[in-house]
């Protein structure tokens, strides 16, 4: 499976989620069973890769999904896409 880092989750300071459960809300949101995730630690925090197939079929549609799962859990998060992961919908900027 070629996989890549789709978003990149942090949570509250006084939160924190286990490897299993977040597996289990990203495998959710993406509909599938090839996804990973990780955990590193900075200066800044903690946190959180959420990785899929390079070929995932709905991204946005994974995201919003990870929001909600997120948000019934009543985690206080902030969810960040990466910049090469979005995609383009209106016209390009000349």
């Amino acid at each position: 499976m070629d996989s890549m880092r789709w978003l990149t989750l942090r949570l509250n300071s006084k939160q924190s989620i286990g490897p299993d459960t977040l597996l289990q809300l990203w495998s959710s949101a993406c509909e599938s069973n090839h996804v990973s995730v990780s955990r590193e630690h900075s200066k800044e925090g903690v946190s959180y890769g959420l990785h899929a197939t390079s070929h995932l079929m709905n991204p946005r549609r994974a995201e919003l999904r990870m929001r909600e799962l997120l948000e019934e859990s009543r985690f206080v998060f902030s969810l960040s896409v990466l910049p090469s992961t979005r995609t383009h919908v209106g016209p390009m900027a000349g």
